[in-house]
């Protein structure tokens, strides 16, 4: 076949002979110079406690971060805090704070759809030119733990999602089984594919061939993590390497949150997050560090993170400064990702979310929220943002009243969807936009 005909034919997923994979990353190397927004959803567990996660009001260039976001501070500059939002709403305490943070609802999951799944939804009917191969994707880490649906972040239309937190399982799920032959243990996906991917690098021109390359480069590191990771006990889940139908719905799987293995998962799981999105798989991403009320003995501490965020908030920043470290190492790896106009994370919306404000008061009010990237979508960033003195004073967040002001988080979720370019999300709860830390934006 001729270079502009495999061209063409790629282009309209008329290309049997390929494998899905070398098709995928053709498709998405052609598509080298569409800037196109990703967004990315980050759930924490078990709120925080506010005077010490968020810095002071004002530019954060040199300024010192409490002591639960210090680990944020080396990429100060990506960062918008928003202090003063708040879940609105009488669904309370932790499952209600989960119900609530990306479906914007108020009481009840009937028929609700979070903001990814409504994100995916009319990328898939627009695949055509916004090239998914998915609409929208769950995973996280340490996700098993629970026996009711109601520990989940992710719904569509009232049905909860369960994320994938084995990266053995995801990672073929996302970018196609491996290769006949191999080894059934290990997980090469890519050579499968290696064949149809030299074949297409001839064909395609420099800057297409260049975002191949990158492509390719980024899912064989990935898929040597993920076999020595599994080969050395790293993961140490006694569960096959076989990619495996995750049926798991409630109950435990322990051996996946388990301290020594926590940092090995994360990092895989944060990295085939990244393929995902540099790759075009998707758009919108909802990925979860634990669950409520998750018990997790995160690095560094000896006590389950739901018994610390019952203690002081010396005890509960043990915890949460692991998951905000976390957070760090996503926004540095989207950054080092070279991507249209600048890099991967220009050009992706972070936004953080946890299913309490207050983890001790068990409020939904000043939820630890921040956005991160987004910069070639207008973001301004570098600063931190109190919105009590903007919002509605006295009002009911949960089952508690907020003597302070506060504004609803649906606005912000309604806010990131528009500007990711989004026109068919509907957020119950929401009831104006959070311009003011938008370029050119203004107002509530």
């Amino acid at each position: 076949m001729k270079r502009r005909s495999l061209i063409k034919a790629i282009a309209a997923g008329s290309v049997t002979a390929m494998t899905p994979l070398a098709t995928m990353l053709a498709r998405s190397a052609m598509a080298a110079e569409v800037q196109r927004t990703r967004t990315l959803f980050i759930y924490h567990p078990n709120g925080c406690v506010p005077d010490v996660f968020f810095p002071r009001a004002g530019s954060l260039a040199g300024a010192s971060f409490p002591a639960m976001t210090a680990p944020l501070q080396p990429v100060a500059q990506h960062l918008l805090f928003l202090d003063g939002i708040g879940y609105e709403g009488t669904a309370n305490t932790h499952e209600g704070g989960a119900l609530k943070c990306l479906t914007g609802v108020a009481t009840s999951a009937s028929g609700a759809s979070s903001i990814e799944v409504q994100m995916g939804k009319e990328d898939w009917a627009n695949r055509a030119t916004s090239g998914v191969s998915r609409p929208s994707l769950q995973m996280g880490v340490g996700t098993k733990w629970g026996s009711d649906t109601s520990k989940r972040v992710s719904y569509d239309n009232g049905t909860s999602l369960h994320p994938v937190d084995d990266p053995r399982i995801l990672y073929p799920q996302l970018f196609g089984a491996a290769a006949a032959g191999v080894d059934p243990n290990q997980i090469q996906v890519l050579a499968r594919a290696r064949e149809d991917l030299t074949r297409l690098s001839t064909a395609l021109g420099s800057i297409e061939r260049d975002r191949l390359e990158q492509h390719v480069a980024a899912l064989d590191v990935l898929e040597q993590k993920l076999n020595a990771a599994s080969m050395s006990g790293c993961l140490d889940v006694g569960t096959s390497i076989k990619p495996r139908v995750d049926a798991v719905i409630g109950g435990e799987e322990q051996a996946l949150w388990a301290t020594q293995v926590l940092a090995n998962i994360s990092a895989i799981q944060q990295d085939i997050t990244v393929a995902t999105l540099s790759c075009g798989i998707t758009r919108s991403i909802a990925f979860m560090y634990g669950v409520p009320v998750s018990p997790i003995v995160v690095p560094g501490t000896s006590t389950g993170d739901h018994d610390l965020s019952h203690q002081d908030a010396a005890a509960h920043t043990t915890s949460k400064v692991w998951w905000m470290g976390q957070i760090r190492q996503f926004i540095q790896k989207l950054a080092a990702t070279p991507d249209v106009n600048g890099s991967l994370l220009d050009n992706t919306i972070i936004c953080t979310v946890s299913d309490l404000g207050h983890g001790n008061y068990h409020n939904h009010h000043r939820i630890p929220m921040l956005l991160a990237g987004g910069k070639n979508a207008g973001l301004i960033t570098g600063r931190s943002v109190d919105l009590r003195p903007l919002g509605e004073p006295g009002k009911r967040w949960g089952d508690q009243v907020a003597t302070q002001g506060g504004v609803n988080h649906s606005n912000v979720l309604m806010t990131i969807a528009e500007k990711a370019g989004y026109t068919s999300v509907r957020m119950p709860t929401a009831n104006g936009r959070i311009g003011n830390v938008w370029i050119n934006g203004n107002g509530l």
